[in-house]
């Protein structure tokens, strides 16, 4: 399934997690917890992240996302250490840290995420534990918070990503959500998050390069290390040369090869303001790739008194996804897109009403 898909089950299964908290006569069967299984690099985290900020608006509470990377933590730590207890001559089992993190116990937060990522890396004697808290939400005699939830992330065994088989009995307590990379998705979150055009636009240009990933390789292309290669062009200020030994480190040789190779168009593409201000007289590039660089490029410049004169070229150019590809970039640039008279417009006209949405 898609990410974004996967995100609104993950805020259905927390909004109902929480609600059914009230209750301490429903059965912990009913709390259904989410568990994302997908490709190295896709992006399983971030959609948690991003669901978590989404409820807490959508919501009105201030929620606390306390991350439990399984691998990094022995089976005392995730249960809480035994202590000689003398006065009763028995061990008594501490309070695990990860528990009550200190900024949640300080009233700042309403609700607490427990984000169990890279689950099946940790040892099955930690997966058995989280399987306490899964069913019962509790470890021993420590009850998880009434206004918390729980979701998990990791990995496939054949991503070979140092993952241990999950037991059984732990797989059946989990609701799995099999995400797969993908192309709109990623292209959404990184014109939201400010990525580098020139990225956003070789991915539109070449989607097949979005994950490219080689298990014994070094470096590949995933979505992830595509974020880095934006922080890298657009912030780090290096020479090409050193640019791009820095980005091969990152996504590979093949990948970088046809990625600066797509970066040469932009030398040769029209004067992206000159286009904007005479979109009905403006040259319509006859390459591809040089298309997909002036939308992106047009994306980026987009705002609610040039949005008009964008739509106007776009709907000179031949194929329908060259405009999608712009409007998906525009929006964030516009307030309250709905509203725009122009988005409308071409929404109305068969540019896709989904993208208003």
């Amino acid at each position: 399934m898609r990410l974004s898909e996967a995100k609104s089950i993950i805020k259905f299964a927390l909004t109902k997690q929480l609600e059914l908290a009230k209750d301490k006569t429903v059965s912990h069967s009913r709390k259904i917890v989410p568990y994302l299984q997908g490709k190295v690099g896709i992006g399983k985290s971030s959609i948690v992240y991003a669901a978590a900020a989404e409820l807490s608006e959508e919501l009105g509470l201030k929620i606390y996302v306390k991350i439990i990377n399984l691998a990094i933590y022995d089976p005392a730590e995730i249960a809480g250490w035994l202590m000689p207890d003398k006065e009763v001559e028995s061990m008594k089992r501490l309070d695990p840290d990860w528990v009550n993190p200190v900024d949640f116990q300080e009233g700042d937060y309403d609700t607490i995420i427990y984000f169990f990522d890279e689950a099946v890396q940790a040892i099955g004697a930690c997966q058995n534990i989280m399987g306490q808290i899964l069913q019962e939400r509790r470890i021993g005699n420590h009850y998880l918070p009434e206004n918390s939830a729980i979701v998990g992330a990791g990995n496939r065994m054949e991503d070979r990503a140092g993952t241990n088989p999950m037991p059984t009995q732990i797989k059946d307590r989990f609701m799995f959500l099999n995400v797969d990379e993908n192309l709109e998705d990623t292209l959404a979150y990184a014109v939201e998050d400010g990525w580098s055009e020139k990225v956003v636009a070789f991915l539109g240009f070449k989607p097949e390069k979005l994950h490219v990933f080689d298990h014994d390789a070094d470096s590949n292309a995933t979505p992830r290390t595509w974020e880095r290669v934006s922080e890298t062009v657009s912030n780090w200020g290096m020479p090409q040369k050193l640019e791009r030994l820095a980005v091969a480190g990152l996504i590979g040789e093949a990948t970088t090869a046809d990625f600066y190779a797509f970066l040469a168009v932009y030398d040769v593409i029209p004067n992206i303001d000159d286009l904007i201000k005479n979109p009905m007289t403006a040259a319509i590039p006859d390459r591809a790739d040089v298309v997909y660089a002036v939308c992106a490029s047009l994306a980026s410049k987009a705002n609610p008194d040039n949005i008009g004169n964008i739509i106007k070229y776009i709907g000179r150019l031949d194929a329908g996804e060259y405009g999608a590809f712009v409007i998906k970039g525009a929006i964030s640039k516009i307030p309250n897109p709905r509203q725009n008279k122009h988005l409308r417009e071409w929404a109305e006209n068969g540019g896709g009403a989904d993208l208003l949405l």
